[in-house]
């Protein structure tokens, strides 16, 4: 039978039929016989601004953000990518951005050009014996928790379901078990990555090593497009999960929040965390402690400590016993579970983290800030009392703990480590803050960005400078220093190397950094200097 018969040279005479019908900006770039031409290869399909669906295809996870591609190119397969990538770079010549979940915190997901959406290459396989899952870049962690957890295996993975694997692990990825496995992008054994030219590379400890390094926390949307990445996993059966909260309204309250935020320091934190132990201290407006209470009603600010203890319950328990039997705190719940219901749970139950009163989600900005040394009393005191300030009840501040396999991986500049280079932090705190639509938005936005602000200048004493970079900040000043330390100018050196035309390039890039580039380790020099390997070494 003949292509003619086929569903997709249908479904592509329909795209061209309306597309004959519009007067868009993108036909004075490139002529519709090609845009035609390229859509005849994809197995995906371009959507136009006046589509139907477009308003809602270009939209990212986070509102503030309001993208306006000019097209999105969906791919159906890896062939796809090299379309869409020939298309925009040099039939249009005009910026793309990648996307697979759109989750970047920064809006880095989508621009005004062409959007070239991977959300499709979500498959992952496991293989039980080897203990290795291989994961397309666009595999959401609601896909592959539960896969992994089939076979009792496990990996490092985010903590909200729709996350998917490419941003994530590119940023270092950390999760409610990296103290005890390490970041995602340290239990990367190899991936396969589309370069601007459409050529597919390995990139592993022995193939394009320096890539390797690279993108292994050096930054999605710097180098290349993750097709797939091979994950090493771990055994992993049911696990310990807590939830502990502390009331913060009264001056004893603030005083037993203090002592239990001291005590953390004292006991839990770098070398005295053990690796089993997993720790999220957040503060968060929450009904009440116990559960059933209306959402739509007053909030409360509470402080709360959750977390995983991959263990047995009584070591769990034992762990965590010194926190329990400090004044004001309640037990809200005590677990075992698999890891993939304890993840849910840890954000969720009894109420979400934040707890918002519709399911519409707000439009958000964060910021946060790595810290390396002690807090005094007064420093962890006054860290609540500013919390309690803030204009509404949706606020969100967590400190996630490093330590653990985090800290105990190699740090860059040795051989064997990677771009990820945040090794020595105690915590890092995060702070989120929303606003509505409604006729008080712009007043709501104002109050929320002034919070964030407040709250960045308080943390600015205690700060050591660097800054997660999966929690990116539109504007963020002197953002190479902050989110790779010194590793940037080898990163800039890879960069050079792979992408020497500078195709993927956004507001927060790997670029020249500030002065003279500094001499690269000699292993990482080799690396560069060897010529880009692109044998097909795995599938």
């Amino acid at each position: 039978m003949t292509i003619k018969y086929t569903k997709k040279y249908h479904r592509d005479l329909a795209l061209f039929n309306e597309w004959e019908k519009l007067n868009h900006p993108v036909f004075e770039k490139v002529s519709l016989e090609e845009i035609k031409a390229a859509q005849t290869k994809l197995q995906g399909h371009i959507v136009f601004p006046t589509d139907p669906l477009y308003n809602q295809d270009r939209k990212l996870f986070n509102p503030v953000f309001n993208p306006l591609p000019y097209m999105i190119i969906y791919c159906a397969v890896e062939a796809d990518v090299a379309i869409a990538l020939q298309l925009a770079k040099n039939k249009l010549n005009i910026p793309f951005t990648v996307r697979s979940s759109g989750h970047c915190t920064a809006g880095f997901s989508a621009g005004f050009g062409a959007l070239i959406d991977v959300s499709a290459l979500n498959d992952a396989t496991v293989d039980p014996v080897a203990q290795i899952a291989t994961v397309g870049a666009a595999c959401p962690f609601r896909k592959l928790d539960p896969l992994l957890d089939t076979y009792k295996l496990h990996v490092p993975g985010g903590e909200c379901p729709d996350v998917c694997l490419a941003g994530y692990m590119q940023g270092g990825g950390y999760g409610f078990t990296s103290v005890t496995y390490g970041m995602n992008c340290d239990n990367v054994i190899d991936m396969r990555v589309m370069l601007a030219d459409g050529t597919i590379v390995t990139a592993s400890p022995t193939v394009n090593s320096d890539l390797y390094w690279a993108m292994r926390g050096g930054t999605g949307g710097n180098f290349g497009i993750l097709l797939t990445a091979r994950l090493q996993l771990r055994p992993l059966g049911d696990v310990f999960g807590w939830a502990l909260i502390w009331p913060l309204q009264t001056d004893t309250d603030f005083q037993n929040g203090t002592d239990a935020l001291m005590l953390l320091q004292s006991q839990y934190m770098l070398d005295k965390l053990p690796k089993e132990l997993n720790i999220q201290v957040s503060l968060c407006y929450q009904p009440g402690i116990e559960a059933g209470l209306p959402v739509t009603g007053p909030q409360y600010p509470y402080l709360m400590v959750r977390g995983v203890y991959v263990g047995t319950q009584a070591a769990g328990q034992a762990a965590i016993q010194p926190l329990c039997n400090l004044p004001g705190a309640v037990t809200q719940w005590t677990k075992v579970d698999s890891f993939v219901n304890l993840n849910g749970a840890l954000l969720d139950v009894p109420y979400g983290l934040p707890c918002l009163p519709n399911n519409i989600m707000p439009y958000e900005d964060k910021a946060c800030r790595y810290v390396t040394r002690e807090l005094t009393s007064d420093e962890w005191n006054g860290l609540l009392r500013l919390f309690v300030t803030s204009p509404n009840w949706t606020s969100y501040f967590y400190m996630e703990f490093y330590g653990g396999a985090i800290n105990a991986f190699p740090a860059y500049p040795a051989e064997g480590s990677n771009a990820f280079v945040h090794r020595t932090a105690a915590f890092n705190a995060v702070l989120d803050v929303f606003w509505y639509d409604g006729k008080t938005k712009e007043q709501d936005k104002a109050a929320s960005e002034k919070f964030l602000a407040d709250w960045i200048n308080y943390m600015a004493p205690m700060w050591n400078g660097e800054i997660y970079q999966n929690y990116p900040q539109v504007g963020q000043t002197n953002y190479g220093q902050a989110y790779w330390g010194d590793a940037q100018a080898g990163l800039y050196a890879v960069k050079q190397k792979y992408d020497p035309t500078n195709a993927f390039r956004f507001a927060q890039d790997v670029n020249h950094p500030t002065g003279p580039l500094p001499t690269l380790p000699a292993w990482l020099q080799t690396a560069v200097d060897q010529k880009i390997d692109s044998k097909i070494y795995y599938r």
